[in-house]
């Protein structure tokens, strides 16, 4: 008996990692992807941090599951894809580092390596933090940084061995999300194709092809952010962790002998791959100045934009639509998608199925 037949929208981190488990389990999936490449819009702009230490306990548990299934794709690459450096959380008093105080027993189960570093301890691990405005660090040893780019080539590979067909450039301009009685339809210029279920990962456009899809929006909004990247800098140790300023927002992790950072701007902005603004710049020095006083002053010498997609809750979209019951999500992943990816994709793929129930707390009609 074959499997049911699944359309993907969206060859992004989730829409590659949910194939993939559902190609794995027997399905017959299409995925599409309104670009020529796979890949190149959120996924390719992240800055390819692993990170499991995050505030919210929801979001840690799947960080924590995708950060271990990162390993398991090493099935579909003979590339390392994790460099494990380590990750380093500063927090001053005040409600940012009790938040993260909050969340540490149940990080330090999922992840027992986790713990709570003095000033002067984190400093001996990135001598530049010497002078930084915070009061403790929260030491994640088991994060690290992602060749992103492999990661995602391996989902895809991983997705294609087990029968998933990727189809590029083909973009959805309309249909009907089914019910009960008849499947749903995808209209694409090559013509419309039939569905047991659909999976909305259009990311920055999942919105857009629910209202396509005659599926209600759930007010996900995309967010430009900035990345910046040096030149080498004798300075900077290769192994060091990523350091991230949790009350100031901004961060900063070794790349090509140089430093790449973020002053974790969000500004609302339209689905598109969007432009950077050369004032970004100067709102990253200003952040630097008061958070990494030892690095005031860098060349930097490339900058660029990403979109991260949020509800208004910042927490995932996962599982089967409230009303279009033959419709799914795996969307607003925020900048999470590559640790989360796939975990997320196996979840959706479970509800899709109906092997395992999602998380209530991603449910789409919460």
């Amino acid at each position: 008996m074959s499997g049911p037949r699944v359309v993907v929208v969206g060859a992004g981190f989730a829409g590659a990692a949910t194939a993939l488990h559902l190609a794995r389990a027997g399905a017959r999936v299409v995925v599409l992807e309104r670009e020529a490449m796979a890949g190149i819009h959120a996924t390719s702009q992240n800055a390819g941090m692993l990170r499991t230490a995050i505030a919210d306990p929801a979001l840690a548990r799947v960080a924590v599951a995708g950060a271990r299934g990162v390993e398991l794709a090493r099935a579909w690459t003979d590339v390392p894809l994790v460099r494990p450096s380590g990750s380093l959380l500063l927090a001053r008093g005040g409600p940012a580092r009790r938040e993260l105080e909050a969340v540490t027993p149940e990080l330090s189960a999922l992840r027992s390596t986790v713990r709570w570093l003095e000033p002067r301890e984190a400093a001996a691990r990135v001598p530049v933090l010497r002078d930084g405005a915070f009061d403790a660090a929260l030491w994640s040893p088991d994060d690290g940084v992602v060749d992103s780019a492999e990661y995602f080539a391996a989902l895809v590979r991983g997705a294609r061995a087990h029968g998933a067909q990727l189809r590029l450039g083909v973009e959805v301009l309309g249909g009907d999300p089914g019910d009960d009685s008849r499947p749903a339809r995808l209209d694409t210029p090559a013509g419309p194709l039939e569905a047991d279920a659909v999976v909305i990962a259009g990311g920055a456009w999942s919105d857009v092809v629910a209202e396509r899809l005659q599926v209600r929006r759930l007010g996900i909004v995309p967010y430009r952010r900035h990345l910046h990247a040096t030149g080498p800098l004798a300075t900077v140790d290769p192994s060091w962790p990523f350091v991230w300023a949790v009350d100031d927002e901004v961060y900063f992790r070794p790349e090509s002998g140089g430093l790449l950072l973020s002053p974790c701007d969000q500004e609302p902005f339209a689905p598109c791959e969007p432009p950077a603004d050369p004032a970004n710049r100067e709102l990253l020095a200003r952040k630097v100045a008061v958070a990494f006083p030892g690095l005031i002053d860098l060349p930097i010498m490339r900058s660029w934009a990403g979109l991260r997609s949020f509800v208004p809750d910042h927490r995932f979209v996962l599982g089967r639509d409230p009303v279009a019951r033959r419709v799914f999500w795996a969307a607003g992943l925020g900048g999470h998608g590559v640790t989360s990816a796939w975990e997320v994709g196996r979840i959706v793929a479970g509800a899709v199925l109906g092997t395992a129930p999602p998380p209530p707390e991603f449910a789409p009609g919460r």
